[in-house]
């Protein structure tokens, strides 16, 4: 009886330990293969480009990541959707300013890899931000404003730059009435006489003016009275996800810095805004794109003084209550 309880031991004990085994090496194997997927929010618009060129030349999938992309139509929805984690990091369309109103509250919580900048002197290829009013307006110059309704995209970032930009041509923004309008409707209301101007960003005046909706009232209007140049758009990553994931996020970054090379070294890369935007493949060619430099450039003197100034407007119009220094948000 002793030897026959002592088998049944040694077997029991010998199942038991082969159960556990196999119960670990299952437990392993799943986590390998459980990825993080990285979820991306871009605004539609051009700036957005570069993650479109990333997807569609499989350039995440060559490092590993799988990246799961969400259009929003707000900026400022883009800002919350990364702060509450909702998104990792946001393509070169994120609304830089509202960054910046971020770190003046949670300093260090998003880290800049990129900036998209307009400057006044620009070409008509690199136009950034614009005021379109509809093809028959009689509007003519910013002084006509008084009295009128702007849209502008949804967010603090476009309603105080409209402010600024009334300001600095002499007119009280208490004299228009400033109205939240995403991409998606700003041509129709426009065109409807919802708003008799637009403050906008490509590509919205190209199609506009393509299908004879609007004309340009001012090109570039943010460096020409906000500062010059003028960087509305950063691409933005998450901090959190950069300390629970710091391989991921430093293959992510680094794949976003080549699509953004590849994007102004490969022409044919516009097609992308046809599946992503829904533009016609007539005016791909047409559509302007601002200057993406990433914080691995080594941004010069001008661009860090010229995004200085854009963000010391939110302290002016008392949007921060202190003033915030934006080399401390880029990423390292």
């Amino acid at each position: 009886m002793c030897v026959n309880n002592k088998s049944i031991i040694i077997i029991t004990l010998t199942i038991l330990f082969s159960l556990v085994l196999f119960y670990l090496v299952q437990q392993n194997l799943f986590s390998k293969g459980e990825q993080k997927i990285i979820k991306v929010a871009y605004l539609p618009v051009v700036q957005s480009l570069p993650l479109f060129v990333a997807v569609e030349n499989g350039m995440f999938e060559k490092e590993g990541l799988i990246v799961e992309l969400e259009r929003i139509e707000s900026p400022n929805q883009i800002i919350d959707a990364l702060i509450s984690g909702n998104v990792d990091a946001g393509a070169p369309s994120v609304a830089a300013g509202i960054t910046a109103i971020v770190e003046s509250k949670n300093p260090g919580s998003l880290k800049i890899y990129s900036l998209t900048c307009g400057v006044s002197n620009s070409s008509n290829m690199n136009t950034m931000s614009e005021l379109i009013v509809a093809r028959d307006s009689s509007i003519t110059s910013i002084s006509d404003l008084r009295g009128k309704k702007i849209g502008h995209l949804p967010g603090i970032q476009f309603s105080t730059m409209a402010k600024k930009i009334l300001v600095e041509n002499g007119v009280d923004p208490s004299e228009v009435t400033l109205i939240d309008l995403p991409v998606p409707n700003q041509l129709s209301t426009l065109d409807s006489g919802g708003v008799d101007v637009v403050l906008t960003l490509e590509p919205v005046g190209t199609i506009g003016a393509q299908m004879n909706l609007s004309r340009i009232l001012v090109s570039d209007p943010m460096s020409k009275y906000v500062s010059d140049p003028w960087c509305g758009g950063a691409g933005v990553i998450s901090a959190k996800f950069i300390q629970e994931n710091p391989e991921d996020a430093e293959k992510f970054v680094n794949v976003m810095l080549m699509a953004i090379n590849k994007t102004y070294e490969d022409k044919d890369s516009r097609q992308y805004l046809i599946k992503y935007l829904g533009m016609s493949g007539e005016l791909v060619d047409l559509v302007p794109l601002p200057p993406i430099m990433t914080s691995s450039q080594n941004l010069d003197a001008s661009i860090e003084q010229g995004y200085q100034k854009f963000i010391d407007v939110f302290y002016e119009f008392n949007v921060t209550t202190h003033l915030v220094d934006v080399r401390d948000m880029f990423l390292d």
